[in-house]
């Protein structure tokens, strides 16, 4: 299984250095057309689909009905060049609430 990413120019690039392909995503409609790509397996057995929070929000509704499914691709969502969006929490920040540590 491989890996696969979405995000802006400077992103795809920089997963592109470490040898994992991508896709520059421009509009919603390019991001609704090549999750389903992904989800479908037109780029082959993707077993993980790491896609920049600010496209998650836009598609959100289509990511945790794919999550939810139980199928690959699993979907990371990371940060883009600018940070975390306002108001989102880290993984390591849910972790913390889930297991009820406060440091």
């Amino acid at each position: 299984m491989d890996f696969f990413v979405f995000g802006d120019e400077d992103v795809v690039l920089s997963f592109k250095f470490i040898g994992i392909q991508g896709k520059v995503i421009e509009s919603n409609n390019d991001l609704i057309d090549e999750f389903s790509r992904v989800v479908n397996g037109d780029y082959g057995e993707i077993g993980v689909l790491i896609i920049t929070e600010k496209l998650s929000f836009a598609i959100e509704d289509k990511i945790t009905e794919h999550q939810l499914s139980g199928h690959y691709p699993l979907i990371v969502e990371i940060p883009d060049i600018e940070g975390h969006l306002e108001g989102r929490k880290s993984m390591l920040d849910l972790i913390r609430k889930a297991i009820g540590l406060s440091v």
